[in-house]
């Protein structure tokens, strides 16, 4: 079953990178460490780190279950279109059970090297799952000027999008991210 699903994440994670266009990255790398706090269950910290000249701590979270961790996956867009962003960094926490949870973390890097995080996307991929959320950017498929667009992909058999939904539309203006009032656009 945990090969199955694997294989699965492989799938879409293989056709989800080709449609948003990140790439893995050698700019970042995650450090943990272990805390004993006195319980059954030590806590785990999971720093995000800058590399290059003097290392950067620019992310800090504890993960949700130790024992289900399974690995950390850490991948980058280039110029994604939005006035006085360099790039946008995705960090993808799995977890596994009878099925994996991908916790996915979006930070955008502002052109004075500041992180601003967009809120956190939840996959949940089973033996027979078909769909997952990502956030889609101005410059990649299906992107918008201006906007970064929370949208969930909904797959073929074939791995191949089958269409794609918009959940929720961000505004990039002012150097801040703003959530308009939109209605949903579905694209074929």
């Amino acid at each position: 079953m945990k090969k199955i699903i694997v294989f699965f994440i492989l799938i879409l994670g293989f056709q989800f990178m080709k449609a948003q266009s990140f790439q893995k990255t050698g700019k970042y790398k995650t450090v943990t460490e272990i805390k004993e706090n006195g319980s059954e269950q030590p806590t785990c910290i999971v720093n995000l780190i800058r590399l290059g000249g003097i290392s950067e701590n620019v992310f800090t979270f504890t993960l949700n279950d130790i024992e289900l961790f399974e690995d950390i996956f850490i991948t980058t867009l280039e110029n994604p279109g939005l006035e006085g962003i360099s790039e946008v960094i995705k960090m993808e926490v799995e977890y596994l059970a009878c099925c994996a949870q991908v916790e996915s973390h979006y930070f955008m890097v502002t052109d004075k090297n500041k992180l601003v995080p967009l809120p956190q996307l939840t996959n949940i991929y089973c033996e027979n799952s078909d769909t997952d959320s990502q956030y889609t950017f101005p410059n990649q498929e299906y992107g918008i000027e201006g906007n970064i667009l929370e949208t969930e992909t909904l797959y073929k058999d074939t791995a191949e999008i089958k269409y794609v939904n918009l959940k929720q539309s961000l505004t990039w203006n002012d150097n801040k991210v703003n959530t308009p009032k939109n209605t949903a656009i579905t694209s074929y």
